[in-house]
């Protein structure tokens, strides 16, 4: 009787120990695949919002500097749709008093198309500020201004981030704080409009 209640009692042992081993090998697995998901859902969002703001700046001269001036600009924006095209000219030349032709590039304006429906038809701006997979209020960090380089040139930079803390919520703390990373596009310090996941 001792002996199969003994027999018994290492099955469970052995079976939970098995389950146990199996679940500490599976959660970097099952972290990965859902870390990939969250990852590539806020690449996705952050793209979006770098196309905005390189139109915001096309447009302005210069990238916005809230997600209100970015989004007024989205609803009510314009592009300007031009047409450039290389033409020849003939004209005197001063020094040697002969006609030639000369080179140019003409430049017409054909219209304009609303931002919103060139851009984002279809899609709901209102989604746009918050990051995927965060609280719904939790919003992309975002800033913009300018930096003078070498020569006194100023250089127009835009920054939006997405803490890690923010779009890995719910996950394993120890395997965020070692695997995964702030993501962001731009730079408030040099002139960049690339993603850090590059």
């Amino acid at each position: 009787m001792k002996r199969k209640l003994a027999q018994a009692v290492l099955a469970i042992v052995a079976i939970g120990l098995s389950y146990y081993l199996y679940d500490l090998i599976m959660d970097p697995i099952r972290f990965n695949k859902e870390y990939k998901k969250r990852r590539a859902a806020v690449i996705e969002r952050l793209i979006e919002l770098r196309t905005a703001q390189v139109a915001y700046k096309t447009e302005n001269g210069s990238y916005a500097k809230n997600f209100d001036e970015l989004f007024a600009f989205i609803e009510t924006g314009k592009f300007t749709i031009i047409q450039r095209r290389d033409s020849t000219f003939q004209a005197m030349n001063q020094e040697y008093q002969i006609m030639e032709l000369r080179d140019t590039v003409l430049v017409d304006t054909l219209g304009y198309a609303p931002i919103k429906d060139s851009l984002f038809a279809g899609k709901n701006l209102d989604d746009l500020r918050y990051i995927p997979y965060a609280k719904r209020e939790k919003e992309f960090v975002m800033d913009a201004g300018e930096v003078v380089k070498s020569g006194g040139l100023k250089v127009q930079v835009v920054e939006i981030l997405a803490p890690k803390e923010l779009w890995c919520r719910g996950m394993d703390k120890m395997l965020v704080k070692t695997n995964a990373k702030d993501l962001k596009i731009g730079s408030m310090t040099e002139a960049s409009i690339n993603g850090n996941w590059q």
